[in-house]
């Protein structure tokens, strides 16, 4: 699979999701290795989208039912380096929270799921509106090994994504 053009639509529609969140200069996320991480690492997934790939990290294998972290999406575009998108913090397997990052935005948008009730010691954000099915929120979503997305692809990028 080869990079091509930028993600557009859809990143969109999830930023607009959050967009009755308010700006936040730090996004309050549990201080957990998963919630800060910066870079994609290695073992980050692949994802396909309409309008390019991004990665995904923790992979599936890698969540329990019950997971509590966060899980992180970065967006692979025309730059050389993936730059972060979202973070998603799950508490026992169900999602909490939303920060999403445009790439020229001075902050990230913060929402919370409707219907959560967050720790002792998190303020609560606005509602995140019209995201409860999308696929790319939910705890589970297939991926190929981040190989996938280079020009000398192994065999296991033409099987469906896990």
């Amino acid at each position: 699979m080869q990079m091509k053009g930028r993600i557009g639509v859809a990143v969109s529609m999830i930023a607009l999701a959050c967009a009755h969140g308010a700006w936040a200069a730090d996004p309050v996320l549990p201080d957990l290795p998963s919630c800060t991480r910066a870079a994609a690492p290695d073992d980050a997934g692949v994802v396909a989208t309409p309008g390019g790939f991004m990665l995904v990290h923790p992979r599936n294998a890698d969540l329990p039912d019950d997971y509590t972290g966060c899980k992180t999406l970065w967006m692979m575009d025309v730059d050389p380096v993936p730059w972060r998108w979202a973070t998603l913090w799950f508490l026992d397997g169900r999602l909490q929270r939303v920060v999403t990052t445009l790439k020229d935005a001075p902050a990230p948008r913060v929402c919370d799921m409707p219907g959560i009730t967050l720790p002792a010691g998190y303020a609560s954000a606005p509602a995140c509106d019209g995201v409860d099915d999308h696929p790319w929120i939910a705890l589970r979503l297939p991926s190929w090994p981040r190989a996938c997305a280079t020009d000398t692809a192994p065999a296991v990028c033409g099987r469906a994504p896990e």
